[in-house]
């Protein structure tokens, strides 16, 4: 019977996330921009300058699949890779201009359209999700 349960959560989230993706990924300029490559931008915006395996730590995305979205910002210029100073084997990664505009746009982006996702649902609902979110993070935090 737990298992059942388990199985139908599984389905849940990802029925939810493919619904998510396809009524939010319908904007060509935001397509370039995997969740991923948002998430390293959005790091990387923090200020703080960051190696490959810090952000892939930071992120719990593996180093290899960092690297290969990094190289694709830096193609882009948004990101730029520097030597550090004090220790020449370590290369860091800042964010351009270009990669905090873009960061900008694709967050309001996001944020408008989670806002028409969500511009129906009553005030109770939303505390409902709210509630149901946190309590997955603990039970998964706890597992």
């Amino acid at each position: 019977m737990l298992m059942d349960k388990i199985y139908e959560i599984v389905k849940e989230i990802q029925s939810i996330s493919k619904l998510i993706n396809k009524k939010i990924s319908n904007n060509t300029k935001c397509e370039k921009f995997t969740l991923s490559a948002f998430m390293i931008l959005n790091q990387l915006r923090s200020g703080k300058v960051k190696t490959l395996t810090e952000l892939g730590k930071t992120l719990g995305i593996p180093n290899s699949t960092v690297s290969v979205i990094v190289d694709r910002l830096v193609n882009m210029g948004i990101v730029r890779r520097e030597r550090d100073k004090d220790d020449r084997r370590k290369v860091l990664l800042c964010i351009e201009s270009e990669g905090i505009d873009q960061d900008e746009q694709i967050f309001k982006y996001h944020m408008d359209n989670f806002g028409k996702l969500f511009r129906n649902a009553s005030e109770e609902e939303i505390k409902h999700i709210l509630k149901g979110l946190k309590t997955l993070e603990n039970v998964i935090m706890r597992g």
